[in-house]
């Protein structure tokens, strides 16, 4: 090898951790491998990036490698809303439950803190509803201790007036279908003519029953498979719930468009903490991203009387 040639050789590395013997011995394994002769180059590999629907609404990158080649991997439908995802894993939370044994002449309690200082200039308080499983009681409401009306209608001491004596009770949401679309279909139809519009007013209702109610296993799926159907249900990354615990939530605007109704979920097991509702447009009393409202549930039970607790 002439002068030239050894000029245009790679340097071997000099740095302080590397003696003189050493450096010689790297060159002349060196001089070695480029006595061989030219070799193939060694096979090209392509990657193949999947991706996967991430809690936060985005997407995760994943490297997918089988025996060196890539392969296709099933994937979710990239057509379907990112909230129906979240909703689904709720919904295989929910039928890991057990189901509850209700009697009829029982009483479904729910404790939760409440917080609706922006809208009625009220300090957070605690709720606690008894609601008869099959509707024919009196239902009864304490606030941070008290009857907020006494001697009051609907939840404050009678039963629950009509259209709606079965759609706050047990009894109806028990039994509800438990195919999704049979269930919304359910609720359009009970809903008919309430609220601005059939999709508010529905998802309003199925809101109304995961924050007040039990349900079968079967039949709680089904109500968060459900909503996941109704248009416009969008997927908020990092909320929190009045208690301050941290979740992911599923979200509709409502009221022309001036609110957001948040329903909030652990970000580990998927299950319902609580819900909120956030100003979208400035107001008199209230300014655009203003939590107008917020409650998490605490405690549910089944219990034999109103006023007793579990």
């Amino acid at each position: 090898m002439n002068e030239d040639e050894r000029a245009r050789l790679p340097m071997v590395p000099t740095g302080p951790g590397l003696s003189a013997d050493r450096r010689r011995q790297l060159r002349g394994h060196l001089m070695s491998e480029l006595a061989r002769g030219p070799v193939t180059a060694p096979r090209r590999i392509r990657l193949g990036w999947v991706a996967l629907p991430a809690l936060a609404g985005g997407l995760a990158l994943s490297l997918v490698l089988i025996g060196g080649q890539p392969q296709p991997q099933p994937g979710p439908d990239p057509s379907r809303p990112v909230a129906a995802v979240v909703l689904d894993r709720a919904a295989k939370a929910a039928e890991q439950q057990p189901a509850p044994a209700v009697r009829g002449d029982q009483f479904v309690y729910v404790k939760s803190l409440e917080d609706w200082a922006k809208s009625e200039g009220e300090a957070p308080r605690t709720r606690e509803v008894w609601r008869s499983v099959d509707g024919s009681k009196r239902n009864l409401l304490l606030l941070d201790g008290h009857l907020p009306n006494p001697g009051g209608g609907d939840e404050h001491g009678e039963p629950e007036p009509a259209p709606h004596s079965g759609i706050g009770s047990y009894a109806y949401v028990a039994a509800l279908p438990t195919d999704p679309d049979a269930l919304l279909a359910r609720i359009h139809a009970d809903t008919a003519g309430l609220g601005p519009g059939p999709d508010e007013e529905a998802f309003r209702t199925i809101g109304d029953l995961l924050r007040e109610q039990i349900a079968p296993p079967a039949v709680s799926a089904a109500l968060y498979r459900a909503a996941g159907k109704i248009p416009g249900v969008t997927v908020i990354d990092e909320v929190t719930d009045a208690a301050g615990r941290p979740g992911v939530a599923v979200a509709r605007r409502d009221r022309g468009g001036k609110v957001e109704s948040q329903w909030i979920f652990d970000r580990t097991d998927y299950t319902f903490l609580g819900e909120r509702t956030v100003a979208l447009t400035d107001g008199a009393t209230v300014k655009k991203g203003d939590i107008t409202g917020q409650m998490a549930v605490l405690a549910r039970a089944v219990v034999d009387q109103p006023g007793t607790r579990p």
